[in-house]
């Protein structure tokens, strides 16, 4: 009986130590784990820390460089209001005559008068006769003044307007029935506006 009890002794044993190393690897797996979370969770503060730090620091070096930039914006106004307050009147007067002169000359010179030509020979019908052409040379539009022969002829002027890809906005602002003088037939006195987008840009 006693070498019945010793064989069974054995297994008891073995089977109890491999229940205590089954539990402790668990835990130390379960420990281990949770360090690498905590351990990531650090690291992803850290990491959103420096940025912080990071954007709150060019934020401030943007702040800086725009309170200099408006210092000398501020600084040079003051120079120039200094400047212009020892000008003469008269003189400032002079000077911006000269300088509307000059703009006119300029739009005067970008605007393309061979292309309005080409264009209203092209719009224009026999039955039409122009007799001013009036464009303001700032904004592009054209005043047409004329006669026709009819209405039918002025309904051709307008849709030949129309058609051209540079003429937009054509109005046809005014229209009236005029006796010639001699005793002829009589014609239609219009007015016709558009815009004419011909001009350099």
């Amino acid at each position: 009986m006693g070498g019945g009890g010793r064989g069974r002794d054995p297994p008891m044993l073995i089977l109890g130590f491999n229940l205590a190393s089954s539990d402790y690897r668990r835990s130390r797996r379960t420990a281990l784990l949770l360090g690498c979370l905590v351990a990531g969770l650090l690291a992803l503060l850290i990491v959103q820390v420096v940025s912080w730090i990071a954007v709150r620091r060019e934020g401030s070096d943007v702040a800086r460089r725009l309170d200099v930039m408006q210092g000398d914006v501020r600084r040079y106004q003051d120079e120039v209001r200094s400047v212009r307050a020892t000008i003469p009147a008269d003189a400032v007067k002079q000077y911006e005559a000269k300088v509307a002169a000059y703009n006119q000359i300029l739009e005067a010179s970008a605007f393309s008068w061979t292309g309005l030509l080409v264009e209203l020979e092209r719009s224009v019908p026999p039955g039409v006769a122009l007799a001013e052409i009036y464009p303001e040379l700032g904004t592009g539009k054209v005043t047409l003044r004329g006669t026709a022969r009819s209405f039918d002829e002025l309904t051709k002027l307008l849709t030949g307007l129309e058609q051209r890809t540079r003429f937009h906005d054509v109005y046809l602002l005014r229209q009236s029935t005029k006796k010639p003088p001699g005793g002829g037939p009589e014609v239609l006195e219009f007015s016709v506006t558009f815009l004419y987008e011909g001009r350099p840009r």
